[in-house]
């Protein structure tokens, strides 16, 4: 009995010895053994597209857009009170310099103290001539002829102010155009600073800009600028610019003047005005640069390794910045897509352009 006891003790003792070792052995399989395998493991590099650094010339330009706008342009006004009498033109109607446009009711009767003064003036100039001959001849007094001569005068002057009242009965055009607007008809009353008539040329046209201060350091004056207008392209010339900018927007007013057929007045136009030009500068691609703890980086790739570079960005124009630091010519580095990568990771160059 006591030697069946011993060996059903032996082999429940092996048999748990035999399962406490299988357990061992599965754990060493499924733990150290993979763990072992990931740490003895290396990766493929990671393809990369790559830019090469080169130091060059930047002449950058800037686009703005404003509304072309005729080159002259004058909103009318009569110089006197009244009622309109006619109206000669209607809006699009083109005209020449001191063309009739608008004439007040009021014209005949300032014709009439017009036509009156012109003629005492003029019979009184006639007597005046005939006493200067009386008078060197010794035939009348020296206060008789000083008397006809005050008399001219005044009437000379009454002339003149009666031609200046007729005139601002009538409203012309103050050089030659198209009429643009007409606010009144015929019957209407009008005021000495009431608008009634709107006159433009658009034989040019100008675009009007508000740019910033770092554009004018790169303008001339008549320099030409490159305008467009949906698929009209044009050459314009800067004809004025604001050197002292708005204390409001800070910001500077030129001026372009156009003058093409294609173009008209209202329409959208872009010009391309030059920036400062950069000598002997680096660029890189804005996609190439990594912002990390406040800093800027771009990856280095030197034999197939990244090398992390800390930069600093200058300006930017378009696609690229232009920046400096530990970069130099002829160097590569990740052009893209670099938010994923590290320092010491292996890349390999897309296509094996470099």
């Amino acid at each position: 009995m006591g030697d069946i006891l011993g060996k059903i003790s032996k082999q429940a003792f092996l048999s748990i010895f035999s399962l406490i070792f299988f357990l061992i052995v599965t754990i060493l399989l499924f733990v150290i053994e993979p763990e072992q395998e990931v740490k003895n493991k290396e990766f493929p590099p990671i393809v990369v597209e790559a830019y090469k650094i080169k130091i060059d010339d930047l002449e950058p330009y800037i686009k703005y857009t404003g509304r072309l706008e005729p080159y002259k342009k004058s909103d009318l006004k009569f110089e006197m009170g009244g009622r309109l009498g006619t109206k000669k033109v209607e809006p699009g109607t083109k005209v020449k310099k001191n063309s009739t446009l608008l004439v007040l009711e009021e014209y005949s009767l300032y014709k009439k103290y017009y036509d009156l003064a012109k003629k005492n003036f003029e019979l009184q100039a006639e007597e005046s001539a005939r006493l200067e001959v009386l008078i060197k001849k010794s035939l009348i007094s020296k206060s008789e002829f000083d008397k006809a001569t005050q008399k001219k005068i005044d009437l000379e002057e009454k002339f003149y102010k009666s031609k200046q009242d007729l005139d601002k009965t009538t409203l012309k055009a103050r050089f030659s155009g198209i009429v643009n607007t007409i606010e009144v008809e015929e019957g209407d009353t009008v005021t000495q600073n009431q608008i009634v008539a709107s006159l433009v040329d658009d034989s040019m046209l100008d675009l009007y800009l508000e740019v910033r201060g770092e554009v004018i350091k790169g303008l001339n004056l008549y320099e030409k600028i490159p305008v467009e207008s949906g698929d009209i392209r044009a050459i314009g010339e800067l004809i004025s610019f604001q050197t002292s900018p708005d204390l409001e927007s800070y910001t500077h007013q030129i001026k372009i003047r156009l003058k093409d057929k294609n173009l008209r007045s209202g329409l959208v136009a872009i010009a391309k005005l030059p920036l400062p030009i950069y000598k002997n500068i680096i660029t890189v691609p804005v996609a190439s640069i990594l912002s990390d703890d406040g800093n800027k980086y771009v990856f280095l790739i030197n034999k197939g390794v990244l090398e992390k570079k800390v930069i600093k960005i200058k300006h930017r124009y378009e696609d690229k910045y232009v920046i400096t630091g530990s970069i130099n010519q002829n160097d590569i580095i990740v052009s893209k897509d670099v938010a994923a990568l590290s320092e010491g990771q292996k890349v390999k160059i897309l296509g094996n352009k470099f």
